[in-house]
């Protein structure tokens, strides 16, 4: 039900997850919402608090700038660095684009650096100045029901173990067949150690991840893993509640193939059915590849395993992405749209899309 605060500020319950801050119709300019902002920050904290979730819409926010500084109104220590392996590209000091991921693929449910919690940060804001022609909602997980939604043998398996979370990275370019670089007709460039840590110093790459709790294990040609230990539930830093930490399902081989059948079910279109056929194909090719060529495993992307060496088996990621789909609530993005999220109750993702989309991110 629509509520009015003193100033006549509309606002409501857009789901159980979300709640929106919505423009007048005389009061949808820009510095409208930067004014509402600085007035009512209780609101806004209270909203993420109860909810998890905030949108704002029908103001006429239009650029990255914009966006950049209705963050700074809510989060005045907005990151400006992004520690994370996701490939994105820096449009602002706090701001970067969206997932550089094909429009054809949908993102996996997740929180944000998950797999290193003490980059993780408490909130991630999106902003979309350009929506898709259909399809590229963005997944609403609650994690706070993921875990209790899962089978009583895998709950029991993850109460035991932490999850050690793998990367890859090269340290020049080069083309890598993995499932995950996948795009139509070719595979992308893996990211390289350089880019991700800024530096081509081995010490200085070591010390960041020493102090991320990450080991390096240095390869041949100067190529790099870290390994992650990833506990599987943590307490809410605000609200002590226990919540899933928000595993990304595609560190697993088999992540990306299984997300893509739930997608498909869901928008049941050919151009998806046909993904998730050419992804399980690329799947079956490359573990018989890895069975072929000894410790061929090692140069994938991502991997994951428990902390006491046993694997997650295709069933297990199957029950996982599953449970987040139970627990997920689809927000259908409209121009001008700003959503800010609980990182650590509150997971998200993206469906695939047709059109040109644009979304911008930022790290509150």
């Amino acid at each position: 039900m629509m509520k009015l605060n003193e100033d006549n500020q509309p606002y409501k319950e857009l789901n159980q997850n979300l709640f929106m801050v919505s423009a007048k119709q005389n009061c949808t300019n820009f510095e409208s919402l930067i004014n509402y902002l600085n007035h009512h920050q209780y609101e806004v904290e209270s909203a993420l608090r109860n909810y998890g979730g905030l949108v704002i819409r029908g103001y006429k926010v239009k650029t990255p700038e914009q966006f950049q500084q209705v963050g700074l109104s809510i989060f005045p220590n907005l990151q400006n660095q992004y520690p994370g392996g996701a490939p994105r590209h820096k449009v602002a000091e706090y701001v970067w684009t969206a997932s550089a991921v094909p429009s054809y693929l949908s993102i996996a449910g997740h929180t944000e650096l998950s797999y290193s919690p003490s980059d993780q940060p408490a909130h991630i804001l999106f902003f979309s100045p350009q929506v898709a022609t259909s399809g590229g909602e963005t997944p609403v997980i609650n994690m706070k029901s993921v875990l209790s939604d899962l089978p009583e043998d895998l709950q029991e398996k993850f109460s035991e173990n932490n999850l050690i979370t793998k990367f890859f990275w090269v340290s020049m370019e080069k083309k890598l067949f993995d499932v995950r670089l996948w795009e139509w007709g070719k595979f992308r460039y893996p990211k390289s150690w350089k880019t991700v840590f800024n530096t081509e110093d081995k010490g200085l790459v070591e010390t960041k991840c020493f102090d991320a709790g990450g080991q390096t294990e240095w390869l041949t040609d100067d190529n790099l893993i870290v390994s992650c230990a990833m506990p599987i539930t943590s307490s809410h830093p605000i609200t002590k509640e226990t919540v899933w930490t928000g595993w990304f399902p595609w560190f697993h081989i088999w992540g990306i193939c299984i997300d893509a059948w739930f997608v498909a079910n869901y928008q049941r279109q050919f151009r998806n059915w046909l993904v998730f056929l050419i992804l399980f194909l690329i799947t079956f090719g490359q573990i018989c590849l890895e069975k072929l060529i000894r410790n061929n495993y090692k140069y994938r992307v991502l991997d994951v395993a428990f902390e006491d060496g046993s694997n997650l088996s295709f069933w297990d990621v199957y029950s996982i992405v599953k449970s987040y789909w139970k627990n997920t609530e689809l927000f259908s993005w409209q121009e001008g749209d700003i959503i800010i999220l609980d990182n650590y109750s509150i997971g998200h993702g993206r469906l695939s899309f047709t059109g040109e989309r644009k979304v911008y991110v930022a790290f509150g």
